[in-house]
């Protein structure tokens, strides 16, 4: 058979969902073989209907030729509209929970999906871990198109960017693959400190805050503390910072921390740095550095 009659057959069975045996098989024949179908005959059959002329007529262009685009607008494969992971950083201490979101969809509806799976090797999990649809174990709804899985990291991970590959299989038995990063972190990061105000009058009724924004892998509820070193300001040397809405925090539970305090008449005029550290459950440990003028 000629290549470009081939062709027209695998391009009209993958366009269709059909498969034409009996008609390929003929025209595989040798003509002198009695009771098959010449090459002319099998071409002349298959576009022989309306359907399939209107099927040849959106396949092909008598000015561009075959036209690929035709054909792909014929999806046979899974959709994937986003893995993610949460929360994006974690820690390597096998307590965290991490949770792997995926949200997927069929050509051929919800119900043609087979499974979601991932590969968590690079967390040191199991390689072939299903994602589940059910409403259980973390999933928030049943039958909804977004699968989940929770895991964590084991503490024999190295930290850095893990890739997590996701692939997603239809009873058709066609494929998609993707992937999301996970960043695995032991320490807590300090994003933001500040005095407020920034200058402050050394008479001992005058109040300052101190604010500072901490970032923490996994839970902002595994933070240990955020602690600040007063002894220049003639304070303590490792006083700590709240975050439960009071003493100057404005809102309990957020990744704010905060301090309120007057500053000594002993305390000389000049600009203080004053460093800050944080530290979480696993023993991570973040620092940084707060600037305050101190005036008479």
């Amino acid at each position: 058979m000629n290549n470009w009659i081939k062709q027209l057959l695998l391009v009209l069975t993958l366009a269709n969902g059909l498969f034409w045996p009996a008609v390929a098989l003929a025209a595989e024949k040798s003509p002198a073989e009695p009771g098959t179908l010449t090459k002319g005959e099998a071409v002349m059959m298959l576009s022989a209907t309306d359907f399939m002329k209107h099927k040849i007529g959106e396949l092909l262009s008598w000015t561009v030729g075959y036209d690929v685009s035709k054909v792909n607008r014929v999806r046979l494969t899974p959709i994937i509209n986003y893995v993610k992971a949460l929360p994006k950083k974690a820690p390597p201490d096998g307590r965290t929970v991490v949770e792997l979101i995926a949200s997927v969809d069929d050509p051929g509806g919800l119900i043609n999906i087979a499974g979601v799976r991932a590969d968590l090797s690079e967390i040191g999990r199991q390689a072939n871990t299903m994602l589940v649809d059910n409403g259980l174990f973390g999933d928030a709804q049943a039958s909804d198109g977004v699968f989940t899985l929770q895991t964590s990291i084991s503490p024999k991970t190295g930290l850095g960017a893990k890739d997590i590959p996701v692939a997603v299989a239809n009873k058709k038995g066609w494929l998609a693959l993707t992937k999301t990063t996970l960043d695995v972190k032991r320490n807590p990061t300090i994003l933001e400190a500040r005095f407020q105000p920034d200058r402050a009058l050394a008479d001992g009724k005058t109040l300052v805050t101190i604010t500072v924004k901490v970032d923490n892998p996994g839970r902002i509820d595994d933070i240990a503390g955020v602690a600040v070193d007063l002894r220049q300001l003639q304070l303590g040397d490792r006083t700590g910072l709240g975050n439960k809405g009071a003493d100057g925090d404005a809102t309990a539970g957020d990744n704010y921390w905060s301090l309120q305090f007057t500053l000594p008449a002993a305390v000389p005029a000049g600009t203080y740095v004053i460093p800050i550290q944080a530290t979480n459950l696993i023993g991570g440990l973040g620092v940084g550095q707060a600037t305050l003028t101190v005036t008479k």
